[in-house]
């Protein structure tokens, strides 16, 4: 499979995180500068990594559980995005 390539900024904050580790969302729009990361994370599925997620229970500020999402890559998609984080 090709390597994947972007020059976007975002993207690429984005990419250099989850090569660490899996993330939540919040991590994520605190690194990506941003507070539309699931939207980033769908555009970075539609050019063709994977980045699977599952929504992991959690207690808000007023005691309910809610689920947040938790991002990360699969082997492959570091594999893919490897010359972009291992540079950097």
């Amino acid at each position: 499979m090709a390597p994947f390539n972007t020059n976007n900024q975002r993207e690429l904050r984005i990419i250099r995180a989850l090569a660490t580790g899996a993330r939540t969302r919040e991590e994520l729009d605190a690194i990506a500068g941003a507070s539309n990361v699931p939207d980033a994370i769908a555009v970075l599925r539609r050019k063709g990594l994977a980045i699977p997620a599952h929504r992991e229970p959690v207690i808000d500020r007023d005691q309910a559980v809610v689920y947040r999402g938790r991002y990360r890559f699969t082997d492959l998609d570091l594999i893919r995005t490897r010359h972009l984080w291992e540079s950097a």
